[in-house]
């Protein structure tokens, strides 16, 4: 069992911070030619950091990481578009937007949680 007195919100926060990061790869790259839209689905990942699924993960700065996987240890996956530019783009901007407002909702919820919790923490701490 995890030690982390934070359960779960931990785990969800780094998900959406590496979620943010590929969002905003997918959104800085919708003029590029045959630049693939990517994404990570994440209720599963969430499910299987609440199930506590190894994943490869590089622990040390000389570990190879791969492509296709987050910091995590979470694979990436391409998205299939609803309709792909004529260049072999499948980024749709409006999408990738609105996935990344919700993200950053998610991040805020879990911040705010972790916030919560460490200020009743401290309140059991100094006996307030």
């Amino acid at each position: 069992m995890d030690n982390n007195i934070f359960g779960l919100s931990e785990k969800a926060l780094q998900l959406c911070e590496d979620r943010s990061t590929l969002l905003t790869s997918n959104i800085v790259n919708s003029s590029t030619p045959h630049y693939k839209a990517r994404d990570i689905d994440f209720h599963k990942a969430l499910q299987n950091a609440n199930q506590n699924a190894s994943a490869l993960l590089t622990t040390n700065q000389n570990h190879i990481s791969s492509t296709n996987q987050l910091s995590g240890g979470e694979p990436t996956l391409y998205r299939i578009p609803h309709q792909m530019s004529l260049d072999g783009n499948t980024v749709d901007d409006e999408l990738e937007r609105k996935n990344f407002i919700e993200n950053a909702l998610r991040y805020q919820v879990n911040l705010t949680f972790i916030q919560s919790k460490t200020e009743q923490m401290m309140k059991a701490l100094t006996g307030e």
